[in-house]
C-alpha cells in the first residue's frame, strides 16, 4: 500500500479540465467545447468541437456558409505566475470536420450558383490558451485559435478568438 500511495498523490494532482468558449470566427462568430487531459505539470492535450456561422462576400452576393469541426492538439505552458493561477500554453494539432455551403443548397438565385461546395475539410490548428484561475475549480480562459483547411473553399486560415470558462475536476 505504501508503494501505491506516492502513484495516487501524483495521479491526483493532475486534474482534466472541461471548457466552453465564444467568439469570432473569422468573418462571423462561432464557438468550441474543449476537454483537456494534463499530461504533466507543464503540457495537456486537447480534444475541441468547434462550430463557425460566417457569410462569404462576392460582390453584392453574399453566401451563408458553416462548419463544424473537431480537433486533437497538444499544448505546452511556456509561461506561469503566481502558483500557476495565471498560464499561457501554445499548442498545436489536427482538425477536421464538415463545411456547409449556402446551408446544403446549390443555387443562391435562378442565375447565381455556388463556387464552393458543401464538403469534407481538414488541415492544422496552431493556438494560444491564457488560463486565469477565479477559484479552486473554475478559471476565464481567452483563446485564439489559427485554422489551416487544406481543401476549403471559403478560405484557407481561419482565426478563432474568445473567451469562456474552463472547470476543473479530477477523474
Amino acid at each position: 500500500m505504501l508503494i501505491l500511495f506516492p502513484l495516487m498523490a501524483v495521479g491526483q494532482s493532475y486534474s482534466n479540465t472541461l471548457s466552453v468558449h465564444a467568439g469570432i470566427f473569422g468573418e462571423g462568430y462561432g464557438g468550441e467545447i474543449t476537454y483537456n487531459t494534463n499530461l504533466s505539470e507543464s503540457s495537456f492535450t486537447q480534444v475541441g468541437l468547434e462550430v463557425s456561422m460566417a457569410d462569404y462576400k462576392f460582390g453584392e452576393t453574399s453566401l451563408p456558409y458553416s462548419s463544424f469541426t473537431a480537433n486533437y492538439s497538444y499544448f505546452l505552458t511556456v509561461y506561469s505566475k503566481n502558483r500557476r493561477t495565471q498560464s499561457l500554453s501554445l499548442g498545436g494539432g489536427a482538425v477536421a470536420g464538415y463545411e456547409l455551403a449556402n446551408n446544403g443548397n446549390d443555387a443562391i438565385t435562378n442565375v447565381v450558383f455556388v463556387d464552393g461546395q458543401s464538403k469534407f475539410i481538414y488541415g492544422g490548428v496552431a493556438s494560444i490558451d491564457l488560463d486565469i484561475i477565479v477559484s479552486e475549480h473554475v478559471s476565464l480562459v481567452v483563446k485564439s485559435s489559427q485554422f489551416y483547411h487544406v481543401n476549403s473553399d471559403f478560405g484557407k486560415f481561419t482565426n478563432f478568438s474568445g473567451m469562456g470558462l474552463r472547470y476543473y475536476f479530477n477523474l
